[in-house]
């Protein structure tokens, strides 16, 4: 797009005063489909824990099973987040300097290498069930029904993974509606087996817990075979040769040079969250309070989900940008990322600020569960906008390929902050709200850095 405003000579801040027609209009276009699917994704998680809340014996327990697990999938995904960073960068910016072999290239290399991943994890957690569950330190029933969840989803990481790097790659291209598309009718599989499973609906067999397990299983097998077909095909202006799935030892190594920090920077994010989890899973009352924090993360995710998506539109556009040789229009892009996601999670803070006891009374029944869930909203509300900053000027400087800033940002705030706070708060056995007090003053924190090291400017020189 052609630049409108004369603009002298570069600063830090130079993005913030060029104007480029229709740029805003561009990056909703990119983020709508996004955020239509991961708010059909938020739904889905809802759901799950809407039935496990809903089971008429044990529901707390199951409750917190269905939250602990989603930890390991999380960190399943570490895996699948670090090839899409790499993957994404290196597509945007091979789409931007109008090289489409270059970046057919790394989709072949991209999808081998979450193929073989995805694999050896998803035999990882099938037969080492038992080992990763008891590490969580849940109580009673609820340890029971944890075994059973993993070994049911296990099978599903090698199409998680496919699939969330194949989305990688597309909108990488540019082409955010192919994934958001597969993924809602991945979401509405889910929704209808895990329903029909649990209550025995539509001729379906009545599972009670396992239920959920088993529907979310079907729909993942789903997803990772409709993106791998999507890809031969060729959408967005990329494809998958089956030739590209040699392996290349050049593009493999561009790959792990961006995605590494990236997932390095996951890793210690997760390694945080796990030690805060097994914490909240001995912080009295037990299992209500692992509860109250599962919904709490659930809810919130109505919030923050919204600035990733804006965050993988403003990635891709960065990546573009640069590609374009045009610095100018890539801190553009991020500005407005942020006055739109930003302002969608100060929006949400206001609502989790006024609103909490009512959002949790929508998704809980046992009354110490909606008492603390709603005081943890409330909390966590008050750090929305610095959690908007670390997450769009984040998906910025990664789109720009400056995955290493990022993860010595995140590495220090979740190990200073995060990490040595939750042992301080086991050590003193500090309730969940207290917990949720340290969790706030991270994304703050963090929030502020990043948004500093996106002033320095830094970003506009990496080359991937």
């Amino acid at each position: 797009m052609s630049q409108t405003l004369a603009e002298p000579a570069d600063s830090a801040g130079e993005g913030t005063f060029v104007r480029y027609p229709g740029l805003m209009r561009e990056l909703l276009k990119l983020a709508a489909p996004v955020l239509a699917e991961h708010v059909l994704h938020i739904f889905v998680g809802l759901n799950d824990t809407y039935l496990a809340n809903h089971l008429p014996k044990s529901n707390v327990e199951a409750a917190t099973a269905v939250g602990n697990i989603g930890y390991i999938f999380w960190f399943l995904g570490l895996f699948a987040g670090a090839i899409a960073t790499g993957s994404t960068a290196i597509i945007a910016r091979e789409i931007g300097a109008r090289h489409r072999r270059r970046a057919n290239s790394a989709v072949g290399q991209s999808m081998l290498f979450a193929a073989m991943i995805g694999l050896a994890l998803g035999v990882v957690a099938l037969f080492l069930a038992k080992p990763i569950v008891s590490t969580m330190g849940l109580s009673g029933i609820a340890d029971k029904f944890a075994f059973d969840y993993l070994r049911l989803l296990a099978p599903a990481a090698p199409f998680v993974i496919v699939m969330f790097v194949a989305n990688a790659c597309l909108r990488g291209a540019g082409d955010t509606r192919t994934p958001a598309i597969a993924m809602i009718i991945v979401d509405i599989v889910n929704v209808v087996f895990s329903w029909g499973l649990t209550w025995g609906w539509w001729g379906m067999p009545a599972m009670g817990f396992n239920g959920i397990a088993v529907g979310t299983l079907i729909a993942y097998i789903a997803g990772g075979v409709i993106q791998v077909c999507v890809l031969l095909a060729g959408r967005g202006g990329i494809r998958l040769h089956l030739h590209r799935l040699r392996p290349h030892w050049p593009d493999m190594q561009r790959i792990i040079r961006i995605g590494l920090p990236a997932g390095i920077t996951d890793g210690v994010n997760w390694g945080a969250n796990f030690a805060l989890v097994q914490v909240v899973n001995r912080t009295p009352p037990i299992n209500v309070a692992s509860a109250a924090h599962i919904n709490t993360v659930r809810i919130e995710s109505l919030s923050y989900m919204t600035g990733f998506a804006v965050s993988i539109a403003v990635a891709t556009m960065v990546g573009q940008s640069l590609g374009m040789k045009d610095p100018r229009r890539a801190a553009r892009c991020a500005y407005l990322g942020f006055a739109a996601g930003g302002g969608f999670m100060l929006l949400m803070g206001l609502m989790f600020i006024l609103f909490g006891h009512a959002l949790a009374a929508a998704m809980v029944t046992d009354p110490e569960v909606l008492r603390l869930t709603a005081r943890c909203l409330q909390i966590t509300g008050f750090c929305q906008f610095a959690f908007a900053s670390a997450i769009v000027f984040g998906g910025a400087l990664r789109g720009a390929g400056d995955t290493m800033a990022v993860m010595l940002i995140t590495m220090v705030t979740m190990l200073v902050v995060r990490f040595g706070g939750v042992m301080v708060l086991a050590h003193y056995r500090q309730p969940l709200p207290v917990i949720w007090v340290l969790l706030a003053s991270d994304l703050t924190i963090r929030g502020i850095i990043i948004y500093g090291r996106f002033l320095h400017g830094g970003w506009k020189k990496i080359r991937v």
